[in-house]
């Protein structure tokens, strides 16, 4: 039993973000879901009790980062609703968005549920993502549904899924792994760019942001990975001086190079390092039952 937050996607927490936590003294205890007091301390309860509770929203669909919606819900189809009209339910990665939500909710006086849910389901390949998309009413607590489905009825509730036993025959999709691409980009700056402290990880956030964009428009996949390259020094960025052979030797192999659709070629200095995963991904055949 493991406890995750609803939000799955992990470029979306820092290092030890997912793992914040702000428990109120002697939990938790019973309960898989959990919610926040208007103290701004965590209780976990059943996940079919209802309560208001606190979206993420970064769609941009309103002005807000947290909205709170004040409507008694159960604790999944309060993430349905946050899935369908904002981002999902509200992960607390760290003590400032713990404070922001608890000034949003002391003025209430009512508790909310969080993102946070302790799991007891595991996928078949060992991979760690806490995505669910439940059916409303599952998984059910029967000891004998121990595998999901996904269903393909033509409704509202198309696409969630429902616990069932294993040994019922059903069709089924398979996946190949996928096969990961490395390679390293260089980006020169400008004198434009001067004004920029390129040591501030803010700014460093938004010229990963605009690469990722450029990426998209070159037709890699939207959730191709881009990070910081720092050499043995510890350091991210390298002045090379002008005239050097080293610089010159690297230009002459650059201008070789064609760009293709699924690769960033840039002619510039070593300002920047960055490595890009490019993910190839391979579709399986679905197998059915005749």
């Amino acid at each position: 039993m493991k406890w995750n937050w609803s939000l799955a996607d992990r470029r979306f927490y820092r290092e030890g973000e997912t793992e914040f936590r702000n428990w109120d003294t002697g939990t938790p205890q019973n309960g898989n879901c959990a919610l926040m007091s208007t103290s701004g301390l965590w209780n976990n309860t059943s996940c079919d009790d209802q309560h208001h509770f606190i979206c993420y929203d970064g769609k941009q669909v309103t002005n807000q980062t947290y909205v709170l919606i004040q409507e008694n819900r159960t604790w999944i189809d309060a993430q349905s609703y946050c899935r369908q009209y904002h981002t999902d339910l509200v992960s607390v990665r760290n003590q400032t968005v713990n404070t922001e939500i608890e000034k949003k909710i002391s003025l209430r006086g009512l508790p909310v549920w969080i993102g946070l849910f302790l799991d007891s389901w595991r996928w078949s390949d060992q991979s760690d993502s806490s995505f669910r998309n439940w059916h409303s009413g599952r998984p059910s607590t029967d000891q004998r549904h121990n595998c999901t489905l996904v269903s393909s009825y033509p409704s509202s509730d198309y696409s969630k899924w429902i616990n069932h036993p294993c040994d019922y025959n059903f069709p089924f999709i398979c996946y190949e792994a996928l096969q990961l691409k490395r390679q390293v980009v260089r980006v020169k700056m400008t004198q434009r760019d001067q004004h920029l402290n390129l040591r501030d990880p803010a700014v460093q956030d938004a010229i990963v942001q605009e690469i990722r964009n450029k990426l998209k428009e070159q037709g890699l996949p939207a959730d191709t990975k881009v990070t910081w390259k720092k050499q043995p020094d510890g350091k991210v960025f390298h002045k090379e001086e002008e005239g050097s052979p080293k610089k010159e030797e690297e230009e002459k192999k650059m201008k070789k190079r064609m760009m293709t659709k699924r690769e960033l070629y840039v002619k510039c200095s070593p300002y920047i390092s960055l490595f890009i995963y490019i993910n190839n991904l391979y579709w399986s055949r679905v197998s059915q039952f005749n």
